[in-house]
């Protein structure tokens, strides 16, 4: 297995994503098993994190390794993906879209419309569906596996998405965006969701949902497509926006100086 290497890493980082690589190269099969006794049918880069012991020791580590062991973990979650293709005799592929703190898997399942097939599913991909060449090779595996495909876009405004979805579950968990990752998935996930649509229009088994998350603890609501490709934001005032959100919650001592730097990124020069 070829896993490519980040770079721009600190020393101390390569050689945790030495260790992560030669994890997956020598012993995969028990990472596959492992994964899938934790996580079940339920599919994701974030959680095959969560494997490697360098990165799950603490929420220090999840802060300063999340890139050192991204890739390896995607391989990771690949392989049960495949594997969970391989065993399958059909039935619902399920692939969440959509940008980072969406509330994608909350959205999914508080909303009666999209609850079921949530239920449903032989396998679960958690993503957010940012690259076209990924979603489409994993739509055409699951449709090669005899499933069918239903692919859920939950949008959110990206500063809400931040600033109520990713600094929260940061500061939970250790493991940040920067601000203008957090805007390139945004814009590249609604990008190939609507791509992918057009993809696979007349494809019986591939359909394709949109769900509006306000944010409100009880509530998510279906939208059309037309409600997507109207979706706006002006780049620049967003960043800004989050920017002091993050100055905010470090002044009040709710982040760390760490995570406000590893959140603003770039950013912290706009």
């Amino acid at each position: 297995m070829s896993i490519v290497r980040s770079e721009g890493l600190s020393e101390e980082a390569q050689q945790v994503q030495e260790s992560a690589i030669a994890l997956v190269r020598t012993d995969l099969e028990n990472l596959i098993a492992e994964y899938r006794r934790r996580y079940g049918i339920h599919v994701g880069t974030d959680l095959a994190r969560e494997l490697f012991p360098d990165y799950s020791a603490c929420i220090e580590n999840k802060l300063k390794y999340a890139t050192a062991v991204q890739r390896s973990a995607a391989s990771v979650a690949d392989a049960v993906f495949e594997r969970i293709l391989s065993e399958s005799i059909g039935g619902p592929a399920l692939f969440t879209a959509g940008g980072t703190g969406a509330g994608k898997t909350t959205s999914i399942t508080r909303n009666a419309a999209t609850r079921q097939a949530l239920r449903e599913a032989v396998v679960i991909y958690d993503s957010n569906f940012n690259s076209e060449k990924s979603a489409k090779q994993k739509i055409d595996m699951a449709l090669a596996a005899r499933c069918k495909v239903v692919v859920i876009f939950v949008h959110r405004h990206p500063f809400e998405a931040y600033i109520q979805g990713v600094l929260p579950r940061a500061v939970e968990q250790g493991r940040t965006v920067p601000i203008e990752s957090h805007m390139r998935m945004h814009r590249d996930s609604r990008k190939t969701f609507l791509k992918m649509r057009k993809l696979f229009i007349s494809n019986k088994n591939v359909s394709f949902l949109v769900l509006s998350n306000t944010g409100h603890e009880a509530e998510s609501f279906t939208a059309d497509i037309d409600y997507l490709e109207a979706v706006r934001y002006d780049n620049e005032a967003v960043i800004v926006a989050i920017r002091e959100g993050l100055t905010c919650a470090l002044t009040k001592e709710k982040i760390t100086q760490a995570l406000y730097e590893a959140s603003c990124g770039s950013a912290r020069t706009v």
